[in-house]
Formats: structure tokens, C-alpha cells, sequence
């Protein structure tokens, strides 16, 4: 290999840092373990995807959760009713508007 080519590899390689975190509340821990079971993802890539977002690096949006959450989980709601429920939900009446 050149040496101009070895020295562009070694470059382009991402250099990855270990950190270990503490005394990580309950709260906090169950909804990383919710997002990487909702989206079928590592605990370890929930907690690094919540850091970038957490410090404004992330690529995707933020996303706020909701209610339409919970239609992942048919054995606890009829999906058809969740679904109109929330449907009726997001109708803006313009009388309240005046």
C-alpha cells in the first residue's frame, strides 16, 4: 500500500471512545430500553443516538412521544378505536379559534 493511501485510511477510520455511566435513574433507563425495543436497536445505540440528539449532533429530528406509542402494543387497546380516538383528537374545531 502507498503511503499517501495508508495515511488516508487511517484518517477516514472513526476513532471510537469507551465511557462508562453511572448512576443512571430508573426513569431514564426504562425509556432507553423502550426506544431500543420499539425500534429494534442495541441499549448502547438508544444511549448513543439520545447523546447526539441531546447535544444537537443528531441527523433525524427530534421526536416527541405520543400516544401512537401505545398502538405497538394491540394487547392493550383495540388499534381501530385508539386509532379514531386519536383521530378525532388532532380536529382543529375553528370555533375554539375566535
Amino acid at each position: 500500500m502507498h503511503a499517501s493511501s495508508a495515511y488516508t485510511a487511517y484518517i477516514t477510520k472513526k476513532k471510537k471512545i469507551q465511557h462508562t455511566i453511572r448512576d443512571v435513574p430508573e426513569s431514564v433507563d426504562s425509556r432507553l430500553r423502550e426506544k431500543a425495543a420499539l425500534e429494534e436497536i442495541s441499549l448502547n445505540q438508544a444511549a448513543l443516538q439520545a447523546m447526539e440528539r441531546g447535544l444537537g449532533m443528531a441527523d433525524q429530528p427530534i421526536r416527541y412521544r405520543s400516544l401512537r406509542t401505545l398502538l405497538h402494543k394491540p394487547e392493550d387497546a383495540d388499534r381501530a378505536s385508539w386509532t379514531e380516538a386519536l383521530t378525532q383528537m388532532d380536529r382543529v374545531n375553528p370555533e375554539d379559534w375566535k
